[in-house]
């Protein structure tokens, strides 16, 4: 994804549109995933850190990462205004950097994953930051035909089959899979009329080790 263009978006980002769905993406990961007091949770791809916000509370740490500086910079102002003390910010872009294997119990990204290249790479990214019987959740666009980005430059996958993505989180060795439809964008669409985009819920699990 463009780093810079993100960069530029920072300071505006967040609307109340974008607080909002990020209240209501916590709450379904609080609900579905139900994270320990102490659960480690990474929040990739997470601009200003709405939905990092969001579950602070409720877990012991949140690592936010992020390939934008201008969206961890608005992070950090946000969490030393509001005491926030365990959320971590992170540069880390996925093409380049790599992460400590095992570091999260919990591995987040919502509305990232449209905008990488290589989703096989991202599920093998996500399974080696988990820890034994972590949990990865993804949301995301459901297939919307490339009618959701009015500018399609650094959009590398116009949402996303059910069926392709669990395969291909199969394939990187996670199990219990699981999908649910968390919610709907209205907007105008890139062809000009207003319609709704449905969003999916993706938990996959990368396997306990055995003892």
């Amino acid at each position: 994804m463009s780093t810079n263009s993100f960069d530029t978006k920072a300071a505006a980002w967040d609307t109340q549109d974008r607080i909002e769905r990020a209240r209501v993406w916590a709450q379904a990961f609080l609900r579905e995933v139900a994270p320990g007091p102490d659960a480690v949770v990474a929040d990739f791809g997470t601009g200003t850190g709405l939905l990092s916000q969001a579950v602070a509370p409720h877990v012991g740490e949140v690592i936010a990462l992020d390939s934008s500086a201008g969206m961890l910079a608005v992070l950090q102002q946000k969490c030393q205004a509001g005491g926030l003390e365990n959320v971590r910010y992170q540069h880390f872009d996925i093409e380049t950097d790599t992460l400590q294997p095992a570091m999260c119990d919990v591995f987040i990204s919502c509305l990232t994953l449209h905008h990488l290249r290589s989703i096989d790479h991202y599920a093998s990214t996500a399974l080696g930051a988990l820890k034994s019987g972590g949990c990865a959740l993804v949301i995301d666009l459901e297939e919307e035909g490339g009618e959701f980005h009015e500018d399609h430059a650094g959009v590398h996958h116009h949402g996303f089959s059910r069926v392709a993505l669990e395969q291909v989180f199969a394939d990187a060795g996670f199990c219990a899979i699981r999908f649910q439809t968390v919610y709907h964008i209205r907007k105008k669409s890139r062809s000009g009329t207003e319609r709704d985009f449905p969003l999916f819920m993706m938990l996959a699990y990368k396997p306990a080790a055995e003892v």
